[in-house]
């Protein structure tokens, strides 16, 4: 067997080398688009499916410690790290695969579109790799659609099909994705983006009437999160999704659901839009957990009179549904449907979000609220408080989260996580705020 830690990289070996010469490597040469924690290194799974096995700087020492994963890599890794029916099947199937693009056809796929079919609900998919190139190839059926099919009279929209999202939204790092996000970050130096896209407030359905009146017959789409994950864990009224689709459907624009970090049982439904009753969307994005965690899988979900519209050679995925994207996404529904994986994240966040809410209840002055649906939690601090300084002081006491929006500190631990782990949580929080 290879020990690839054992190649001499540098001079030595990786196995020995420092964390601050693994940092100083991502600092010199990796494009700054990240901000890692300094001074504490993965080595890989921990002794339990929800914990990580890290080495630290503890003062002038490196210590090899665990730490309870808070984030299960912002919701991709349902089952934990290790796993052992996912690790065995996935150590039997490459030892024996192959690697085909979507010219020639292979056991998996066929049966995976069909398990895609019985656990979304929709009509037809479009496999892609990453969330982001899921609500790329979304926003190509829109444009499609919306050429074809769009405007009030449902003749086609002769101009630039308008696309409404929300403000604050996360949809990936694609031009297309980054147009439709208001982050200006994202979009810095980028311009001219991609015309049609306009972003009004989430959770404000006054303001979506207003934009569907302004781009009257333009409006091909309304494409939004149905809880906004990057933006702090933010959710909706409980009518406001309802209302948005039936102002979809009253000026014949589609209802889109990016469902990338929401879907595979994360919210305590299979997908989010099914805690609000809603009809069918129109179209969802996956990705994520469709995995376990294993590889990069997403997909394109929608109602067939959309999916038709795409053609060969019109759109692709050299490993959008290849032998091992398929397998283990066949392995992911199986595993969710046998351990009943959906009613988990809805006990198991029912517990979280309780014991969370009684340590805000001890720092009524430093946490605003604690939200959330099943395994997707927020706590929002105060503004005069630092949330990377309470991801940091989270990471001393034994748990790994991470702050967004600087005031937001992102919850969402593997669901299969045991209530001593979601005490360690509560307990490191509790630790953490009070010493800020």
């Amino acid at each position: 067997m290879i020990a690839i830690e054992d190649f001499v990289v540098n001079g030595k070996p990786i196995k020995n080398w420092t964390i601050s010469e693994h940092n100083e490597a991502l600092d010199t040469l990796g494009a700054r688009i990240y901000e890692p924690f300094h001074g504490v290194l993965l080595l890989g799974g921990g002794s339990k499916p929800y914990m990580l096995k890290v080495r630290m700087v503890k003062g002038s020492e490196e210590v090899e410690t665990e730490l309870v994963d808070g984030l299960a890599c912002y919701s991709a890794v349902p089952f934990g790290h290790r796993d052992p029916v996912i690790t065995e099947a996935v150590q039997q199937f490459v030892a024996g695969m192959a690697t085909v693009p979507r010219s020639i056809s292979h056991s998996y796929l066929g049966p995976w579109l069909v398990k895609l079919k019985e656990f979304t609900g929709m009509d037809m998919f479009h496999p892609k790799s990453s969330g982001t190139e899921a609500n790329e190839a979304a926003i190509k059926a829109i444009r499609k659609w919306g050429k074809n099919y769009g405007g009030k009279d449902g003749k086609g929209i002769k101009d630039v099909p308008i696309i409404i999202s929300a403000q604050n939204a996360f949809h990936g790092r694609g031009l297309g994705s980054t147009a439709m996000m208001d982050d200006d970050t994202s979009r810095k130096d980028l311009e001219p983006l991609m015309p049609g896209f306009v972003h009004i407030p989430f959770n404000n359905i006054d303001a979506l009437k207003e934009a569907f009146s302004k781009y009257e017959g333009s409006v091909a789409a309304v494409f939004i999160e149905p809880i906004q994950a990057e933006a702090g864990i933010l959710v909706p009224a409980e009518d406001y999704l309802h209302k948005v689709q039936q102002l979809a459907k009253e000026n014949n624009a589609l209802f889109v659901l990016d469902e990338v970090q929401t879907g595979y049982c994360r919210t305590g439904a299979n997908f989010a839009w099914q805690l609000y009753g809603l009809d069918k969307p129109d179209l969802i994005t996956t990705g994520k957990a469709m995995s376990s965690g294993v590889l990069p899988v997403s997909c394109l979900c929608g109602k067939k009179e959309i999916m038709s519209l795409f053609e060969p050679h019109g759109e692709g995925s050299t490993f959008g549904g290849y032998p091992f994207a398929a397998f283990v996404g066949l392995l992911t529904i199986r595993e969710i449907e046998k351990r009943n994986v959906t009613k988990l994240a809805a006990e198991n966040g029912e517990y979280l979000q309780g014991v969370l809410r009684e340590v805000a209840a001890k720092h009524p002055e430093k946490v605003k609220e604690v939200r959330g649906k099943g395994m997707l939690i927020g706590v929002e601090i105060f503004p005069k408080f630092d949330g990377h300084e309470l991801s940091m002081k989270m990471l001393d006491h034994g748990v790994y989260a991470k702050e967004t929006h600087k005031t937001n500190l992102r919850i969402a631990p593997p669901i299969v996580i045991e209530r001593e782990g979601m005490d360690k949580i509560a307990e490191a929080l509790d630790k953490s705020l009070a010493s800020m």
